[in-house]
């Protein structure tokens, strides 16, 4: 049975340019030893390919816009679940957009849309401080739990996604999808919020500077993605 590592990119798997060098390095041991390794990240398809085409790393799967889009890497889109098209309109007016610096919307691999395109898998929203943003999060996640969920993400952000899914329920679909990967050889690593989910469902590690809510999850903290993998193949 293979091993099957998730990794969050940005501060995870991405904490500087010569950390991710060595990271890339264990990657492909990884992969070389018939085990898939996964970048689970909020970003969407425009600017996880921005990173890929710099850095050049190995992966089998990429799981993007926190968990709404998995993608293979030949970019052939595996699951997209968007949010429900009947409240956008609401959650358009909720969000204050006027009182906003940016904000952008996704829809599966067109990563730059607005809130008029059809079918949406991430609303992303920038206000001027943390508190604004951790405020307008809680207020969309309490009015439209029913429906979609919010994370707060770094520079004062949102981004909101469909309640159907999240980075773990994207993990349990690839578990089914591969065939040859379970739950009890599934690990994962992060840092934030959207993190949550996937470090409480499966063999859950996270970075030394995570959010507070998700260390007091992982089962250790770790210093870079490549001590994780030592660690996963040595035991």
């Amino acid at each position: 049975m293979s091993k099957l590592l998730v990794s969050d990119y940005d501060q995870t798997f991405y904490l500087n340019d010569e950390d991710i060098e060595n990271n890339k390095i264990y990657v492909n041991k990884f992969i070389d030893l018939g085990n898939l390794f996964v970048i689970a990240t909020g970003r969407s398809y425009l600017d996880f390919h921005n990173k890929l085409n710099i850095y050049k790393f190995n992966y089998n799967y990429a799981i993007l816009n926190h968990g709404a889009t998995i993608i293979d890497k030949n970019n052939k889109v595996l699951f997209n679940i968007c949010i429900s098209n009947e409240i956008i309109p609401q959650i358009q007016d909720d969000l204050n957009l006027n009182e906003s610096i940016n904000h952008f919307c996704c829809s599966g691999i067109d990563s730059r849309v607005t809130f008029e395109h059809k079918d949406l898998t991430k609303i992303n929203v920038r206000y001027s401080s943390k508190e604004y943003a951790l405020n307008k999060a809680k207020f969309i996640n309490s009015k439209y739990e029913d429906y979609i969920k919010a994370y707060y993400v770094n520079t004062n952000s949102i981004e909101i996604i469909s309640n159907k899914t999240n980075k773990a329920e994207a993990i349990y679909w690839l578990i089914k999808f591969c065939n040859n990967v379970n739950k009890a050889n599934t690990y994962a690593i992060g840092d934030s919020y959207s993190d949550m989910e996937m470090i409480r469902e499966f063999n859950g590690y996270c970075m030394e500077d995570s959010v507070l809510e998700l260390k007091s999850i992982a089962i250790k903290e770790c210093t870079s993605v490549s001590n994780l993998i030592r660690e996963i193949l040595n035991g």
